[in-house]
């Protein structure tokens, strides 16, 4: 494996680790954007009474829970909020960034701190000391973080909003689309939209009330355009599949559902980044923003994040991003000269090239793929469904098998989703994943059966899956 891989390996893994911390509550962060944009637009004192509290305390902390007990559990909450109100305290801006960083670190050092204390803890002593790590070494970690830590991220924050100033006055911006389509296509999009631009994008609210950086990577209209450039100009099972997806897409806000099609002709990407450009370009003209983090990328919850009056400029500049990104991809799609079967073959390399693009084993597995012990279908009682960020693609992956289960007549399965790195599940019979995380489920969970699938929507292995339970029962 390359260097060059390795890194985008790690970078994708860090994104599902930042995501872990926001996605968790991206209800508090939108139900702040709305109270921020009504309380502006309806000019009421009450409604802005709500907009520093919430964004200096409640958000970095309920970020800083989520990250320690990521990490370990509720002890790692507890001493993950502790200290991060350290940073808190030690800084004149909103501290996400560093809740992301004093949250996780923190828990790590207490879980490697009581793995020497507790053999040690006389009988009957257990919670007095057990309470003590967590509070001596709380304090200690939050005094760092006040002293040193908060003014460290303060000056780097500061260095950012500074290139991203320099970007936008220099009319720069629109170029930051050739960095981040292809690394969506990557799956680093959790990467990028989490660990960068929500803080960066934090950091500008104070100051402006609104920022144009929730939209760099949530824009719907690059990957619009490339699925209706296939849904008027594909081929076979390119063209069937786009249809869907382009709803789901643009709706649902879940983009991973169109990377497979840049991939099987990587070409379309130079679609992606001139629809990138046409958008983060016209935001800026436009000086339009939102006032939260938009995800999933939907185009529903842009225009509810979105700052009060900007909604059809918003809007406007969403579909020309869609406008042009169709233009560009329609001449590459139609001038393809696959052919039907060319292009299904193209679209199962397309997952293989995920795997490879990742770091994974370049070969997709077989649909049950072997391992220390073959499944009894019979006793079948939990699927779960696991992607990177265990909200978008899971979600929408496991509500296909239920519905089939439905469909089946088999009811008594539950079908959940998940984050890939919370495994493992010691109550899961069965995981499902995209082929991209394949590698990784195996390596978190070596002894369970994994089904890859290529296809979010209308994966035959989703039948096949169904089909194996309904015939062990008979």
């Amino acid at each position: 494996m390359s260097n060059d891989v390795s890194l985008r390996v790690k970078a994708q893994r860090l994104g599902g680790k930042l995501s872990a911390m926001v996605l968790p509550n991206l209800g508090a962060f939108m139900g702040w954007g709305i109270l921020t944009a009504l309380g502006i637009w309806l000019s009421n004192d009450m409604l802005k009474a709500f907009i520093s509290p919430v964004l200096t305390y409640l958000l970095p902390l309920l970020i800083a829970i989520s990250g320690g007990k990521m990490i370990y559990g509720e002890k790692g909450a507890v001493i993950g909020a502790f200290t991060t109100m350290g940073v808190i305290i030690g800084a004149d801006i909103s501290m996400l960034l560093g809740a992301m960083i004093i949250a996780p670190l923190s828990a790590w050092l207490l879980k490697k701190l009581d793995a020497v204390v507790e053999p040690l803890i006389p009988v009957g002593f257990e919670l007095l000391i057990g309470n003590l790590t967590v509070a001596l070494l709380g304090a200690v970690i939050a005094i760092i973080g006040c002293v040193w830590i908060a003014p460290a991220i303060t000056s780097l924050s500061a260095v950012f909003s500074a290139g991203v100033s320099t970007l936008e006055n220099n009319n720069l911006l629109p170029l930051t689309a050739i960095f981040i389509e292809p690394a969506k296509v990557l799956f680093l999009n959790n990467a990028i939209g989490q660990g960068i631009l929500t803080p960066l994008g934090t950091t500008q609210l104070n100051e402006f009330g609104k920022s144009v950086l929730f939209l760099l990577e949530s824009n719907p209209g690059p990957g619009l355009g490339i699925l209706l450039a296939y849904c008027f100009f594909g081929k076979g099972n390119a063209k069937a599949n786009a249809y869907g997806a382009s709803i789901i897409h643009f709706f649902g806000g879940i983009h991973e559902i169109y990377f497979p099609f840049i991939l099987m002709n990587p070409l379309t990407v130079l679609a992606a980044i001139a629809g990138g450009i046409t958008g983060t370009f016209l935001f800026t003209l436009f000086n339009v923003g939102l006032v939260g983090v938009s995800s999933p990328g939907s185009i529903v919850t842009i225009m509810m994040m979105a700052s009060a009056g900007d909604q059809l400029l918003i809007l406007l500049a969403v579909l020309a991003s869609t406008a042009v990104s169709f233009l560009v991809a329609a001449v590459i799609v139609k001038h393809s000269k696959q052919n039907d079967e060319d292009v299904n073959k193209n679209l199962k390399e397309a997952a293989k090239q995920m795997e490879s693009l990742k770091g994974k084993k370049s070969r997709i597995s077989s649909v049950f793929e072997e391992k220390e012990a073959v499944t009894d279908f019979r006793t079948v009682k939990r699927i779960v469904y696991v992607c990177d960020a265990g909200m978008g693609s899971s979600a929408m992956g496991a509500s296909v098998i239920a519905k089939r289960l439905r469909k089946a007549g088999i009811t008594d399965i539950t079908v959940e989703h998940a984050r890939v790195m919370e495994l493992p599940d010691p109550k899961a019979d069965i995981i499902v994943t995209h082929v991209s995380l394949r590698q990784v489920a195996h390596e978190k969970q070596p002894d369970i059966k994994i089904i890859s699938i290529e296809d979010y929507l209308n994966a035959p292995e989703y039948d096949e899956l169904v089909n194996s339970i309904k015939a062990a029962r008979s």
